[in-house]
């Protein structure tokens, strides 16, 4: 899905109805903005528990990922 937006004089951007639904964002929801090349942001839903999600990350990969370190 692509939809053009429009920047305001406060540098904002209104996220298009299409995309709210879809993601199903309500007001206070909180985006991560990501920036991945020079003219490429991403916007997605923050985790409501940012460091919840990322916990056991790594731990899911296996142990000998750093095996040095364990020594």
């Amino acid at each position: 899905m692509s939809v053009s937006v429009k920047l305001s004089s406060k540098h904002q951007i209104v996220v298009p109805r299409e995309a709210r639904e879809a993601l199903d964002l309500k007001p206070g929801d909180r985006l991560l903005v990501t920036v991945t090349d020079t003219s490429v942001i991403e916007l997605e839903r923050e985790p409501a528990d940012l460091v919840a999600e990322l916990d056991g990350l790594f731990t899911s990969l296996g142990p000998d990922l750093w095996p040095e370190l364990r020594e």
